[in-house]
C-alpha cells in the first residue's frame, strides 16, 4: 500500500467515525427531546384563608403570601413547565375574604399565576350572581363539567380546556359532588342542577378532551366519590381533589391514592398549610405518551417560608380596610354570653315572633361574646349570612330533624333549637303533637332542603321575615340593647298563638244499630239508621295556646242519606261540639269544658236533640302520646229539661306511625246518677295513611253505647267508614 492509498484510507475512516459520532450525538438529542418533564402545583380547600392560620399545636401555618413565594420560586425557573390548579373551595368562609364576596381571593390567584380552578360547594357561597362577576374576574379557567342551571339545563361553567405545558397537551377538567346541593345555599343559587360526574366524564373523553396526551382531573367531592370515579376510568392519568374535609389530627389524612390502573389520586390538608407538588416524566413513543414517572409530595407552607411582599401589601391593604369597617362599635355585653348559637336561636325566635326555631351550628363560629361588640364581632360570629324566614312544620318532621340532627358525625351539620327541648319533647312548655304544625324560624338554606333535613318534596313553604339576614337581625338587637345581657329582649317560654285545622272526609259508611236505639230519640250521637252509604264528615280544631293554658274549640260532624223507595233517610247524622280549657305545665292540669250534642235534621213533629255537658275535673298526660281527663259533669238535656249529674272519663290516644300516617283513639265514658241513672260511651277510632302532600286513606271505626233509668235497654251503634281525607 502506498502513501496516496493509506491517506485515503485514512481519510474514509475519519469521515466515516464523524458521521457515527454525529448520529449518535443527534440520537441523543431527539431522545432527550422526547421526554417530558412537568410540574404540577396543586391548592384545595383554601376557604379564603388569606391570612396564617394555626395548623393542629403550630401557629402561622399556610397564607396567600407564603404560596405566592412558592409558587413564583418553581415558575422562574422553568415557567413553561409548570401547572398551578386548585381542587375548589377557594372561596369561603372567612371574615377577611368574605368582605368584598370573595374578589380578593380571586385578585391574588390571577397574581400567583393560577391556570384553572375546580369549582367546590363554597364557591357558590356568596350567591350565583355574585360568583357569575368572580368568574369574569378571573384570569385562570373556572372549570365545571356538570353543573347547570334550570329550566334550560345552561352550562355555567367551562367544562374543560386544553393547555399546553412542556411540549404536552393537557386535558384539565372540572367536576362537582351531587351531594354538593345538599350544602349549596338554593335560595341564592336557585334552579341549580348537578349531573352524574361519571357520564359527563364518559362523555368528555371521547371527544378532544380524550384525545389530548395527558387527562388530569380537577375534582370536588368525597374521598370515596373521587376513588370510584378514578377507578371507573383508568384512562385518566392525575386526579387532583378537594372536598376531602379536615384531618382530626396532623398527618391522619390520606394524601396520595395510586392505583392498580396506574393512575393518581392527590390533594391537600387544606387551608393552604400545604402546596401541593407532583413532579411527572412523561415520554413521547411515537403518537403515544408514556407516563414514567410520577413524584407526588406536600410542601409545607411553614413560618420558615419568606412571604411574597406584593401579595402581602395587597392582603395588608384588604385587613386595613376590614379593621376600619369592622371596628364599628355595636355595643357592650355587660355578662359573657358563652351559649352565643343558643343565644342567636333565641333571638330569631324572638325576632320572628315564632314557637320554634332552629339553626344549624355551622353557621355560626364557636365565639363567647364578652365585653366590647363591634361589626368584626358579627363578622367573626357569623359564618353564613343567611336570609331568615318562617315555615309551618309539623311535630313529626321537627322530630324527626332532631332525631336526625343527633345521628350526624359533622358537628356543622347538627341542629340548635329555640322553643323545643329534644330531650322532653315539650314545645313551649307543651307536649309535641306529631300531626299539629307549628311555627318555625330558620334559615332560608335549611328551609330549602339544606344539611339534607328535608327532600326538596317535603321541604316546606317559606315566608320572608322582611328578608332581614342573620347579621342585620344582630346588628339591630345590639344598637337596641348596646348594654346587652343574655336575656335583653328575648322571650322566654312560649308566646300566644291561634291555631286552626280543618279535616274533610268523604267515606262509604257502614252503620248498625240494634233495636234499642230508636227508643233513644233524645240520644243524638244514637241517630242514624242502618245502612251502607257514602258519608261526609267535618272536623275543625281551632286553639289558642299561651303559657298559662290552651283553649280547644272542636267541631265534628258527620251525615249521610240512603235513599229508599219512600224517600232519603239518614244513614249517618251527627253534630258535635267541644270547648276546652286546660292550664298548662302542671303534672295534673285543671280543666274546664263544654260538650254540646244534636243532629241536623229530626223526625217530623219533634224538636232536634240537644244535649249540654258541663264538666271539670284534672288532665293526667302519660306520654306525649297518651293521656286522660277526669272529672265531674253536669249534663243538660234541653228537650226533655232534665239534669244529670255524674263522672265522665275521657282516655285519648296519638300516636304517628311514620311521617303523615297516624292512629288515634278518643273516648268519653259518663256515668249519671241524679234524676235519672246514666252509662254512656262515645269512641272515636282513626287511622289516616298518608298518600300524597295532604291526601289521605282514612279508616274510621266508631262506637257508641246508652243506657239510662227510663228505657231501662242498652242501644247499641256502630260506624265503620272506609275513604279519602284531605
Amino acid at each position: 500500500m502506498n502513501r496516496l492509498e493509506l491517506r485515503l484510507n485514512w481519510g474514509a475512516y475519519t469521515v466515516w467515525w464523524r458521521t457515527l459520532l454525529m448520529v449518535l450525538i443527534w440520537s441523543a438529542a431527539a431522545a432527550a427531546e422526547s421526554e417530558h418533564r412537568l410540574t404540577i402545583l396543586h391548592t384545595n380547600d383554601l376557604l379564603g384563608r388569606l391570612l396564617p392560620e394555626p395548623y393542629f399545636d403550630e401557629a402561622d401555618w399556610g397564607g396567600f403570601a407564603r404560596l405566592a413565594y412558592l409558587i413564583a420560586e418553581q415558575r422562574s425557573t422553568r415557567a413553561d413547565s409548570v401547572l398551578i390548579v386548585d381542587g375548589g373551595d377557594a372561596l369561603g368562609d372567612s371574615p377577611l375574604a368574605g368582605m368584598d364576596a370573595g374578589r380578593m381571593v380571586v385578585q391574588l390567584m390571577n397574581a400567583m399565576g393560577y391556570d384553572a380552578l375546580a369549582v367546590g360547594n363554597h364557591e357558590f357561597d356568596y350567591g350565583l350572581d355574585s360568583l357569575r362577576v368572580r368568574t369574569s374576574e378571573a384570569n385562570f379557567n373556572v372549570l365545571s363539567a356538570n353543573v347547570r342551571v334550570a329550566p334550560d339545563s345552561t352550562a355555567l361553567f367551562t367544562p374543560f380546556v386544553l393547555v399546553e405545558r412542556a411540549g404536552l397537551q393537557i386535558a384539565l377538567i372540572g367536576l362537582l359532588s351531587p351531594q354538593a346541593l345538599k350544602v349549596i345555599n338554593p335560595v341564592k343559587n336557585p334552579d341549580l342542577n348537578i349531573d352524574d360526574p361519571h357520564l359527563i366524564l364518559k362523555t368528555l373523553l371521547a371527544g378532544p378532551a380524550g384525545q389530548a396526551d395527558l387527562q388530569v382531573l380537577l375534582v370536588h367531592m368525597s374521598a370515596q366519590e373521587a376513588r370510584d370515579l378514578v377507578r371507573a376510568f383508568p384512562q385518566v392519568d392525575l386526579c387532583i381533589a378537594g372536598g376531602f374535609g379536615r384531618e382530626t389530627r396532623r398527618g391522619a389524612g390520606e394524601h396520595v391514592v395510586r392505583f392498580a390502573g396506574g393512575g393518581y389520586l392527590v390533594t391537600t390538608p387544606g387551608w393552604g398549610a400545604f402546596l401541593g407538588q407532583v413532579d411527572m416524566t412523561l415520554r413521547r413513543e411515537g403518537d403515544e405518551v408514556i407516563l414514567v414517572d410520577v413524584q407526588p409530595r406536600l410542601v409545607p407552607v411553614s413560618p420558615e417560608v419568606p412571604q411574597d411582599q406584593t401579595v402581602a401589601s395587597l392582603i395588608d391593604e384588604q385587613q386595613e380596610t376590614a379593621q376600619r369597617t369592622q371596628q364599628q362599635q355595636l355595643g357592650n355585653a355587660k355578662e359573657p354570653i358563652e351559649d352565643a348559637t343558643q343565644w342567636v336561636a333565641d333571638l330569631i325566635r324572638t325576632r320572628l315572633n315564632t314557637e320554634v326555631s332552629v339553626i344549624n351550628q355551622g353557621t355560626l363560629r364557636s365565639l363567647t361574646l364578652d365585653g366590647d361588640i363591634q361589626l368584626g364581632t358579627l363578622a367573626n360570629l357569623v359564618r353564613y349570612d343567611d336570609v331568615l324566614v318562617r315555615v309551618e312544620v309539623l311535630g313529626s318532621q321537627l322530630k324527626a330533624m332532631a332525631d336526625s340532627s343527633a345521628k350526624r358525625p359533622l358537628g356543622s351539620q347538627r341542629l340548635v333549637f329555640s322553643g323545643y327541648d329534644v330531650q322532653t319533647s315539650l314545645i313551649g312548655g307543651r307536649p309535641l303533637v306529631p300531626e299539629e304544625e307549628y311555627q318555625v324560624a330558620t334559615t332560608s338554606y335549611l328551609a330549602s332542603g339544606g344539611d339534607d333535613y328535608w327532600t326538596k318534596r317535603e321541604a316546606p313553604n317559606m315566608e320572608s321575615a322582611d328578608w332581614i339576614t342573620l347579621k342585620q337581625m344582630l346588628e339591630e338587637h345590639i344598637r337596641k340593647y348596646p348594654n346587652l345581657g343574655r336575656w335583653d329582649g328575648v322571650r322566654q317560654g312560649g308566646r300566644r298563638v291561634w291555631k286552626n285545622s280543618t279535616k274533610l272526609n268523604g267515606s262509604l259508611s257502614h252503620t248498625t244499630l240494634d233495636a234499642s236505639a230508636s227508643r233513644y230519640s233524645g240520644v243524638s250521637f244514637l241517630g242514624g239508621h242502618d245502612a251502607l252509604a257514602w258519608n261526609g264528615q267535618f272536623e275543625s280544631r281551632t286553639s289558642y295556646e299561651s303559657q298559662r293554658g290552651t283553649l280547644v274549640a272542636l267541631l265534628r260532624t258527620g251525615f249521610g242519606q240512603l235513599r229508599t223507595p219512600t224517600g232519603l233517610r239518614e244513614a249517618v247524622d251527627r253534630l258535635e261540639g267541644d270547648v276546652l280549657y286546660t292550664w298548662s305545665q302542671r303534672r295534673l292540669a285543671p280543666f274546664l269544658g263544654l260538650d254540646i250534642n244534636t243532629v241536623w235534621t229530626a223526625a217530623s213533629g219533634e224538636k232536634h236533640p240537644l244535649a249540654l255537658r258541663f264538666k271539670g275535673g284534672l288532665h293526667k298526660k302519660f306520654s306525649s302520646n297518651a293521656g286522660v281527663r277526669v272529672g265531674l259533669a253536669v249534663e243538660r238535656d234541653q228537650v226533655q229539661a232534665t239534669n244529670v249529674m255524674g263522672l265522665e272519663i275521657a282516655p285519648e290516644y296519638k300516636e304517628e306511625l311514620r311521617p303523615g300516617n297516624v292512629v288515634s283513639s278518643q273516648a268519653k265514658f259518663f256515668w249519671g246518677v241524679r234524676q235519672r241513672s246514666t252509662l254512656s260511651l262515645q269512641n272515636f277510632n282513626s287511622l289516616r295513611i298518608r298518600l300524597l302532600g295532604n291526601l289521605a286513606a282514612t279508616l274510621d271505626a266508631n262506637f257508641f253505647l246508652h243506657r239510662d233509668s227510663q228505657v231501662q235497654a242498652l242501644a247499641v251503634k256502630s260506624e265503620l267508614q272506609v275513604g279519602l281525607g284531605y
